[in-house]
């Protein structure tokens, strides 16, 4: 019998997605920003947690709990923040991956001195929102996750995109190996000791073709030049 304080939920991951029973805290782990709960944003969950699992490769539904394997690297990322677990949870039928996660330790996240021995880390949330001003240039050098908490890169630069007489603030990211994009300013979910992206789709919507505005997701027209919106 469940406990009253368990909950069944859809959890999505990048290749499908999972029903298991979550708590309360859980739940606020796995919402990343938005209203779909995220596997990625809780971490690991024992196999008795799990009701079934849907795999997109092969495009159909599995009772039980999909394979999950992990490590603990204990990489040192920069800046006090430690990487101690990884982990990615794969189809039983086919191996194709269903979600990963990725545990990290901070200073700011460290239990006291007397806890530390036996407290487990947090998996890695969405950032609590900075009050107030904030130095644009402060954000160089922060690490950047999108909305499955899976690490992007860290910002190099910060800058202005002209576009059709418009000015736009973007970022540029760094991932590990080199490689750089930029994100506007808009496509930015949450601001806290880390960067939280939106999901592609959400930052899609809304986005005028014609000058490049964001507008509000369900609006029809350009709020800056009127275009109608797809």
């Amino acid at each position: 019998m469940m406990s009253e304080d368990m909950a069944e939920k859809k959890l999505r991951g990048s290749g499908g997605y999972a029903i298991a029973t979550v708590t309360d805290q859980e739940q606020k782990m796995a919402n990343l920003g938005g209203p779909e709960l995220f596997l990625a944003g809780i971490g690991r969950l024992s196999q008795d947690r799990f009701i079934k699992y849907f795999c997109n490769k092969c495009e159909r539904e599995f009772e039980g709990s999909p394979t999950l394997t992990y490590e603990n690297p204990n990489e040192d990322l920069g800046e006090g923040v430690t990487l101690v677990e990884k982990g990615e949870y794969k189809c039983r039928a086919c191996n194709a991956t269903i979600a990963q996660y990725r545990k990290f330790e901070a200073p700011s996240q460290l239990p006291p001195p007397s806890l530390q021995k036996t407290s487990q880390p947090a998996a890695v949330q969405a950032p609590a929102p900075v009050e107030g001003f904030v130095s644009i240039q402060s954000l160089v050098g922060m690490a950047a996750y999108d909305s499955e908490a899976m690490l992007v890169g860290r910002v190099e630069e910060v800058g202005l995109r002209r576009t059709g007489g418009k000015a736009q603030i973007t970022i540029k990211i760094a991932s590990a190996s080199g490689e750089k994009k930029e994100h506007q300013w808009d496509g930015i979910s949450k601001i806290g000791d880390i960067i939280l992206l939106q999901s592609a789709a959400k930052s899609a919507a809304g986005k005028c073709v014609s000058c490049g505005a964001q507008n509000e997701p369900d609006a029809q027209f350009c709020e800056e030049c009127g275009a109608k919106l797809s």
